[in-house]
């Protein structure tokens, strides 16, 4: 990925943001007792703030897969960013994958909330390492 640094600043800033509006879609769908729903937007707000974090070393996945394989190597595994983040961000990938793909499972709202809290720490934790 070939940016200028103002093109990067930009990039990052609106994936930090994409990250925070579908944290707070996810707690209104929590509210609104649309658990499938939260569940998803709760895996999309760890994912674009994984990505914020990708274009500040400049790189770009386009798979899901390679995204969460990106940040498990190169900032869970050696803890720059702590490890729960990196199972919690794995978890999420999997609850949304049968939250979106499933006919049948449910989830309970407190597993929701549960998911949330944890894209909200790890949103925190993503924006506190990059300084932002």
């Amino acid at each position: 990925m070939t940016l200028s640094d103002e093109e990067k600043k930009a990039l990052l800033d609106a994936r930090l943001r994409a990250a925070r509006e579908s944290l707070a879609d996810a707690k209104r769908s929590l509210d609104a007792e649309s658990l499938r729903g939260a569940m998803n937007r709760s895996y999309y707000a760890m994912f674009h703030a994984a990505a914020a974090l990708a274009i500040s070393r400049g790189v770009a996945h386009r798979k899901h897969s390679h995204l969460i394989g990106f940040f498990q190597k190169e900032y869970a595994k050696p803890e720059i960013i702590a490890r729960q983040h990196g199972r919690a961000f794995q978890k999420a990938f999997e609850d949304r994958s049968e939250a979106d793909y499933q006919d049948y499972v449910k989830f309970d709202a407190h597993q929701v909330a549960i998911r949330i809290q944890e894209a909200d720490a790890f949103i925190q934790a993503i924006s506190a390492h990059l300084g932002v």
